[in-house]
């Protein structure tokens, strides 16, 4: 099975939002709802404080929580590339991937009655070449491709910072690019 996977580079991110909007737009999400969302993040004291963004979605985990919590095998692993999807018609909308997600990634779609995530746009990725949040980040902080050749062009690359969960449990196949910064555990949520 080939594994798929995102690579994110803090270093040329400026939280513009686009890749979160264009995201939006294209699942037709309600208000308050995405499937990739950028949050920003504060380190340091005056006058030696930093800040970075965070450009997130759903790591298609190797070991992902929601698949091996999901009771009706609604969330499971796509035989082909390796990213974790979901399908609507067999999810009970139980919330077990929710709670058991440690990335905090599937979602309620409550007008639904189901939950859903970020499918890295397997439906339309053949026709666009690239999920829809990579081809509209104009600064080119997002790439998506086979994990092991972004590992290798992208060396420096980390799976663990300090504002997100610890890798070890579940694998994620998705690698960040970032200043010292990003491991420092003083960090405070900035809100932009």
């Amino acid at each position: 099975m080939t594994r798929k996977g995102f690579y994110f580079d803090s270093t040329r991110c400026v939280g513009c939002k686009t890749c979160q909007v264009a995201c939006k737009l294209k699942n037709a999400l309600p208000v308050g709802i995405t499937y990739r969302a950028v949050a920003s993040y504060e380190v340091g004291e005056y006058p030696e404080a930093k800040y970075y963004h965070i450009s997130h979605t759903c790591n298609h985990c190797v070991d992902a929580a929601c698949v091996a919590n999901c009771p009706t095998g609604a969330m499971h692993r796509d035989e082909e590339d390796g990213t974790v999807q979901h399908d609507d018609e067999i999810c009970i909308g139980c919330e077990t991937c929710v709670k058991s997600c440690p990335y905090q990634v599937p979602v309620l779609l409550e007008d639904k009655k189901i939950t859903g995530k970020c499918n890295a746009c397997i439906d339309t990725r053949s026709e666009d070449g690239a999920p829809t949040c990579v081809a509209a980040c104009g600064t080119r902080a997002l790439e998506f491709g086979d994990y092991d050749e972004l590992a290798a062009a992208h060396p420096d690359a980390v799976r663990d910072i300090a504002c997100r969960p610890d890798s070890s449990m579940t694998d994620p196949s998705t690698l960040i690019m970032g200043r010292d910064c990003l491991q420092d555990d003083s960090f405070v949520d900035l809100v932009l």
